[in-house]
């Protein structure tokens, strides 16, 4: 028994694909709705780094001497950034709850889910979910219009709840064993930078614009990380065991 647990405890150094993560895609249905969560995660951070590429190269500006907001606001059309960070969002909201829906089923299948855990997985893909509604909002509303405090606070959304997701999902990759430990260490280091650019610009304003553009960034490539997650552990079997209330034991991949 304590050998059989030590196993399971054992993560690998590098990714490797879990066996038997396949076998549900062997359909055309199948096959296409695990090519379409694999690329929900690349479609969100494609999104929204392509969002800050068309306002640096559209605009032609130094990322040092305008923030993100004034970006926006001077941006013309208007409905293509709109666009591109809505359609982002809209990615990040279907990876959000994907992966929290893989760590509920993957500590149920294990039987290492308690109550608190739960707790956590839950208040996690709801700030996240939330964050990107703050992103959204932002978007809509111009730093330099007449609804500005409608902007602040999607701000304040985003980048807080932004940090608080980072947080969660770092405690919640480190209680599955099943990731490899370069993974984990990747997954922690990209979200910790992007809190850690988020605050250094809080405390810069003017000075540190470029911080808030590198905090964006990085949220954006941890979420297109998610596709290593996914990859290794594959989404769609967790989406199909949730949807259909199936139930397997905690050997049932190794």
């Amino acid at each position: 028994m304590a050998k059989q647990k030590s196993n399971t405890k054992k993560e690998p150094l590098l990714p490797v694909s879990i066996e038997g993560s396949r076998s549900r895609s062997s359909n055309k249905a199948g096959r296409c709705a695990s090519i379409l969560l694999l690329s929900m995660p690349l479609v969100a951070c494609s999104m929204i780094l392509g969002t800050l590429y068309l306002l640096v190269y559209k605009m032609d500006i130094t990322i040092s001497e305008i923030s993100i907001s004034g970006a926006l606001a001077d941006y013309e059309p208007t409905w293509q950034i709109l666009l591109l960070l809505c359609s982002g969002a809209f990615a990040s909201f279907i990876v959000t709850i994907s992966r929290s829906i893989q760590i509920g089923v993957y500590h149920q299948r294990n039987n290492s889910a308690f109550r608190g855990l739960r707790l956590i997985n839950f208040i996690g893909a709801i700030t996240n979910i939330l964050a990107y509604v703050g992103f959204i909002i932002l978007a809509i509303y111009p730093i330099d219009g007449k609804n500005k405090d409608y902007h602040i606070f999607g701000a304040y959304m985003y980048f807080g709840f932004m940090g608080l997701y980072s947080f969660f999902h770092v405690f919640l990759l480190w209680k599955q064993w099943q990731y490899s430990m370069f993974s984990k260490i990747i997954m922690t280091v990209v979200p910790v930078a992007s809190v850690l650019c988020s605050v250094v610009f809080a405390i810069q304003q003017e000075d540190g614009y470029q911080y808030e553009w590198f905090a964006v960034a990085l949220a954006a490539i941890f979420i297109g990380l998610f596709v290593i997650l996914f990859l290794t552990d594959r989404c769609d079997d967790e989406l199909e065991e949730f949807f259909c209330c199936k139930k397997r034991g905690p050997n049932s991949r190794k």
